[in-house]
């Protein structure tokens, strides 16, 4: 188990409820270029007020000077500017309300050992479950099977012949399945394997968040206890089985 795993990236979650980056870095590269145009026809303005050349007027857009376009631009450029700062200074306050929104590492790593630990629990549950109905289906079918076959044979040639051959046959195969796959040893089992890894779910629920190394160290502690539960689970599983099958 990865005690830091989280179910999103941190950069995800914040991209989804912050404002792009690409837009602000869009009018950042805007407002630079409309500044650098405008130095360019302030110094343009200058040149052709000192020099006067006749081959390029100084007006544009009808006896408009060119300095009052040049001065227009600037203007433009810095309110881009201020733009862009206000966009940059609502993204940094928005990354910290998202960030103290989050969960801390020591809430995330108690979360994540909780939903491992009743992953583990689920698991024993079902196998639990499944092996209850299985031997309380194979015993009923036992019982019926061995009465029906009695019956078949007390009632001897009004019965057809294969059915106590098909009830003594399936009373054999029931009982070797309950004797071959331990059924009731594998429920009783599993069983103790839920009732286990319950007691670790509620030993996880007292895990201190006050400190991350502390929290690490309390769920490190219970995960080794979750694993011990697993190897004592492999062990009377397939080691007895081992023994009872050589």
């Amino acid at each position: 188990m990865d005690l830091f795993r989280k179910d999103e990236d941190d950069s995800v979650r914040f991209q989804k409820m912050t404002l792009n980056g690409r837009y602000r870095n869009m009018a950042a590269m805007l407002s630079i270029v409309v500044v650098v145009f405008s130095v360019f026809l302030i110094s343009l303005g200058a040149l052709i007020e000192f020099f006067q050349p006749e081959f390029f007027p100084n007006v544009i857009l009808d006896d408009v000077p060119l300095r009052y376009v040049a001065w227009f631009m600037i203007t433009f450029g810095i309110i881009i500017a201020i733009i862009n700062v206000i966009l940059a200074a609502r993204r940094e306050i928005e990354q910290e309300t998202v960030e103290s929104m989050l969960p801390s590492d020591a809430v995330e790593i108690k979360m994540q050992t909780l939903r491992d630990l009743r992953t583990h629990r689920n698991g024993y549950a079902r196998s639990s479950k499944f092996n209850q109905y299985l031997w309380n289906f194979l015993t009923l079918g036992i019982i019926v099977l061995s009465g029906l076959s009695s019956l078949f044979s007390a009632y001897g040639p009004v019965v057809p012949q294969w059915l106590p051959m098909a009830t003594s046959a399936l009373v054999a195969l029931f009982a070797t399945i309950m004797v071959q796959f331990r059924v009731r040893d594998v429920w009783q089992l599993r069983e103790q394997g839920r009732i286990e890894a319950e007691i670790l779910v509620a030993d996880a629920h007292l895990i201190d968040i006050t400190d991350n190394l502390a929290t690490l160290k309390q769920a490190a502690v219970i995960r080794k206890r979750a694993h011990a539960l697993e190897m004592k689970q492999l062990n009377q599983l397939f080691v007895e089985t081992t023994e009872a099958n050589p």
